[in-house]
């Protein structure tokens, strides 16, 4: 008597069928989670950066100011020569420290955006000139809202 070892094709195909089945109901959740994930982390960044920004305009003892556009944002001190002293840009004699683009699929929502011209700026004490509130958006439409306060204080909401 011959003795056969290993799987029937049949027993195969059962296998890869509940496998199929496992994979279409966990994949959309995944996606969901790794969006909701992208959206928490660009939140996180951004409050940090913007404490940063508030910590680094008293140790600088100058203006820092944070530009926001839709897919990026940037943090520089805005202490250049003459003239350029506080005109809110980015110029060749000034230090960035901070350019970063948002996480795959989050924006930064600018129509919902309160600061006045999608920026803001903390003077020498780390209060800020403008309060508002960023509102970062996933692709799925779940927001996330950053705000200042007049002492300066970033809050997530």
């Amino acid at each position: 008597m011959k003795k056969n070892s290993g799987f029937t094709f049949i027993e195969l195909m059962v296998v890869i069928a509940i496998m199929a089945v496992g994979a279409a109901i966990a994949i959309p959740n995944m996606i969901q989670w790794r969006t909701e994930a992208n959206l928490r982390g660009s939140a996180n960044n951004l409050r940090a950066d913007l404490n940063m920004a508030k910590m680094l305009a008293v140790r600088e003892n100058a203006l820092v100011v944070v530009n926001f556009f839709g897919d990026r944002y940037e943090v520089f001190v805005d202490n250049g020569a003459g003239l350029n002293t506080g005109n809110w840009t980015w110029d060749a004699d000034e230090r960035r420290f901070r350019n970063r683009n948002l996480r795959p699929g989050v924006s930064i929502d600018l129509a919902n955006t309160t600061f006045a011209g999608n920026r803001t700026r903390f003077n020498e004490r780390g209060l800020p000139d403008q309060l508002g509130t960023v509102v970062l958006v996933s692709p799925g439409g779940q927001q996330n809202q950053i705000g200042i306060n007049r002492m300066g204080r970033v809050d997530l909401q």
